[in-house]
């Protein structure tokens, strides 16, 4: 019981200097020469069409000859009515460097893809994808670090590992698609988060996330490190609610149900006053896996299944009082390690 209570304490401390920041969009200095993976993850929703999920990384597996950073680029597209196309890409050069600016964040892989602060362009042979900022981004917290953790200093405690923050909520794009077979493009929006880590940083999680023109969410639960607690913690915002849920553990402030092999989950978070409740519905046949960096970099065990075709209805409640009510047709869930379903074909 103390254990909890003194990490509940440490999750709402205040940001300090060992805490994420938005200039953790940039890329770091590898702490490990053997395992490493950095990743930069955009979910894009193109409201009515689909959703795009857009990483690339860097990584160092534990067979590199010269211990340097390599590249990995994973792209997928879910029409709201249709199949799932993806491609993962591999290559030896990237580069991290800004050509003017040396602080500034920057990816490329020459010939395929350049991301910076303000843009994203890639040009595959086989199809073309770009995003550009049309409007302000909504950070995850406010006040003085909007670019801390959703678990605040959390990640920082022995034994949990790896570093991982939002850097925007939801923010207005314009993006573009081709594969030749398909093409879209117009407005859209993004959500943007990133994690770099040099082993396995969480023993399991649960995840979902949605953009919409009415609403923005993200919500996550983790077993934190290799302890057995399970931690939540979440953003909404709508028209009428700006909303962060803080850390909180399983149990107290949080219930949840989660059944991955019918692609379900049910949760229910309180803070002073209110409580929302999130069910999200994603049929198991639209799930893919997913084992990079988890198996490949570090020797886990953990898969992540993946959907971007969940139904989500949220209801929010104030003191009681069902105040909003949200469906969102298409939104992601993703579920990982002891959460994941055994059974979905690979």
């Amino acid at each position: 019981m103390l254990r909890l209570l003194f990490l509940l304490v440490l999750s709402f401390l205040p940001a300090a200097s060992w805490s994420t920041t938005l200039d953790d969009i940039r890329a770091h200095e590898p702490t490990s020469r053997v395992t490493w993976a950095e990743q930069w993850f955009y979910n894009v929703a193109a409201p009515g069409i689909g959703y795009f999920k857009v990483s690339f990384q860097t990584y160092i597996a534990p067979d590199s000859v010269d211990g340097l950073e390599k590249a990995y680029m994973h792209l997928a597209f879910t029409p709201l009515q249709g199949a799932t196309v993806k491609y993962d890409l591999f290559y030896d050069e990237v580069i991290l460097e800004h050509p003017t600016k040396a602080e500034a964040f920057y990816y490329e892989v020459p010939g395929i893809i350049v991301a910076d602060e303000e843009h994203i362009r890639v040009t595959h042979p086989d199809f073309s994808f770009s995003m550009d900022w049309d409007g302000p981004h909504t950070r995850y917290w406010p006040g003085l670090n909007p670019g801390q953790t959703p678990f605040g200093i959390i990640p920082e405690l022995p034994g949990v590992g790896g570093k991982w923050f939002l850097y925007t909520v939801t923010t207005p794009v314009q993006y573009s698609f081709d594969d030749g077979s398909q093409a879209w493009s117009g407005p859209g929006y993004a959500q943007v988060d990133k994690g770099w880590y040099d082993k396995e940083s969480s023993a399991g999680m649960m995840y979902t996330m949605g953009l919409s023109d009415e609403a923005a969410f993200m919500f996550t639960g983790a077993v934190l490190g290799d302890s057995s607690i399970e931690m939540w913690a979440g953003r909404y915002v709508s028209d009428n609610y700006d909303l962060v849920f803080y850390p909180a553990f399983k149990g107290l402030s949080v219930k949840r149900e989660i059944d991955a092999c019918a692609g379900r989950l049910h949760v229910e978070l309180n803070k002073v006053g209110k409580k929302l409740v999130l069910d999200a519905r994603a049929d198991p046949e639209s799930f893919y896996l997913l084992n990079f960096p988890s198996v490949i970099i570090f020797g886990g065990e953990q898969n992540y299944m993946k959907s971007m075709k969940a139904e989500v209805d949220i209801n929010l409640y104030h003191f009681g009082e069902l105040k909003e009510t949200i469906n969102l047709p298409q939104a992601l869930l993703e579920f990982s390690g002891p959460f994941a379903c055994s059974d979905l074909p690979d």
